[in-house]
C-alpha cells in the first residue's frame, strides 16, 4: 500500500550504488539499530569504500532519509509485484502481508519502521519524512477503502476514512507485536492479520 506519489520525497530515485547503500543501511538499522549507522558500519556491510558511501550519502542524515525511502519504495515494489486477489479483503490482505516482519526483507523493512517511528519524535527532519509516509498510506488504504465501499464490502455503517485508521494501527500493532517473535509465530500474523481486516472488510 506504499505506493510513492509524484509530490513526495518518497519519489527519489536513488543510483545503483545508491541503492546498495541504502540497502546496506537498512540492514545495519535492522541487526544493529538506528545509532549504529555510520559511513564505516554502511561501508562493511555493502563491501564498499567508505570513501564511496560519503561520496554518495554525505552525512549521516543522507544516510539514514535515503534507508526510509528506499524501505518504502521496496515495500511497493514487492506489492505491485503480486497477483491480484479476488475480493478485497484477500486483495488487502495480501498487499499488507508485505509490510508484516515475516521474514527477510520484509523484517528489515518492518523493523526500520518499527526504529524511525520511534526516533522521529526527537529529529523534525526525520518526523516529517515519517508523516508523509504515514499519510500516503492512509490515503491509499483510503482510496481501496473507498472502492470497496462503493461495492458494498465495508462493514455497515464503516466509513472509507475510518476504516482506514483502523487498518492503519492494526497494521502497526501487529508489527511492534510480532517483530521479535519466534520464526514459529510467523505463520500467526498472517491469520492475525486476515482475522482484523474481516471485522472491516466483508
Amino acid at each position: 500500500m506504499l505506493v510513492p506519489s509524484p509530490v513526495t520525497p518518497l519519489t527519489k530515485r536513488l543510483s545503483a550504488t545508491g541503492t546498495v547503500i541504502a540497502d546496506a543501511t537498512i540492514t545495519v538499522i535492522a541487526r544493529d539499530g538506528f545509532d549504529r549507522v555510520s559511513v564505516r558500519t554502511v561501508a562493511a556491510q555493502s563491501q564498499l569504500a567508505p570513501g564511496t558511501v560519503q561520496y554518495h550519502a554525505r552525512t549521516r542524515q543522507d544516510l539514514l532519509t535515503n534507508a526510509f525511502i528506499r524501505s518504502v519504495q521496496r515495500q511497493d515494489k514487492r506489492i505491485r509485484a503480486l497477483p491480484r486477489a479476488g475480493s478485497p479483503l484477500e486483495a488487502m490482505h495480501q498487499s499488507l502481508s508485505e509490510l508484516l516482519p515475516t521474514g527477510g526483507a520484509r523484517r528489515e523493512d518492518a523493523a526500520l519502521w518499527v526504529a524511525y517511528g520511534a526516533v522521529a519524535s526527537t529529529r523534525p527532519w526525520l518526523a516529517e519524512l515519517y508523516w508523509s509516509a504515514l499519510v500516503l498510506f492512509r490515503t491509499r488504504l483510503e482510496t481501496a477503502l473507498a472502492s470497496a465501499h462503493d461495492a458494498g464490502r465495508l462493514v455497515p455503517g464503516m466509513t472509507p476514512s475510518a476504516a482506514a485508521r483502523l487498518v492503519t494501527a492494526l497494521v502497526n500493532g501487529l508489527t511492534i507485536d510480532y517483530l521479535n517473535a519466534p520464526e514459529t509465530e510467523q505463520q500467526e500474523i498472517a491469520r492475525e492479520l486476515h482475522r482484523g481486516l474481516a471485522l472491516i472488510l466483508r
